[in-house]
């Protein structure tokens, strides 16, 4: 699957801007010691946050959960003005989240209920099908690439960022994105089922 055929088809990921604030604009290190800026940083990144932590989960009240835990740690953080990258750092908070409710689930074997990951209702009723197709194979992948496809696409992160919210190298999330879009193509074109 190439993101140009989705495009063209009319189809698009769940949009990547958080409550109508520019990601990141005017929240700097300095301007966040008080609860107003916290609420303005939660303005700013709760509902990526919430998608990513969706699309990781697959249950919208885990990531409820997993966001609201997200924002309490970092509103306790006592130094919040020392995070240098805050955007990435978010992300990285939420996917440690993340993990702690999949080996709490794993533990309880709870099975995740089905999310979209794909906005059905921007696309055209002719595109329904594609839509819903992408939607199916995007769950197929591995836990690892669907991560990096989520961030990178879903959120427009750079490999860059990817890497250090998911704690990995630069490179890894490189590859893992591609083998995920090979995959996905290949998924898309019959190839494996």
């Amino acid at each position: 699957m190439a993101t140009s055929e989705t495009a063209k088809a009319g189809i698009r990921l769940l949009p990547s801007q958080a409550n109508g604030l520019p990601v990141g604009q005017g929240l700097t290190p300095a301007t966040m010691t008080d609860d107003d800026s916290l609420a303005a940083i939660y303005d700013a990144h709760a509902g990526a946050l919430y998608r990513y932590l969706v699309s990781f989960l697959g249950n919208p009240e885990e990531a409820e959960d997993a966001l609201q835990e997200v924002f309490l740690n970092l509103a306790r953080r006592p130094q919040r003005g020392h995070i240098r990258d805050l955007r990435p750092y978010l992300f990285r908070a939420a996917h440690n989240q993340a993990i702690v409710f999949l080996r709490r689930r794993k533990r309880h074997e709870e099975m995740p209920v089905a999310v979209s990951w794909i906005d059905l209702e921007a696309c055209k009723p002719s595109d329904c099908e594609l839509a819903l197709d992408v939607d199916r194979v995007l769950r197929q992948l591995p836990p690892e690439q669907r991560a990096v496809i989520a961030l990178k696409l879903g959120e427009d992160l750079t490999f860059r960022e990817v890497a250090q919210v998911l704690g990995i190298p630069k490179n890894t999330a490189a590859s893992r994105y591609r083998l995920a879009i090979a995959r996905l193509r290949a998924l898309l074109e019959g190839g494996e089922r």
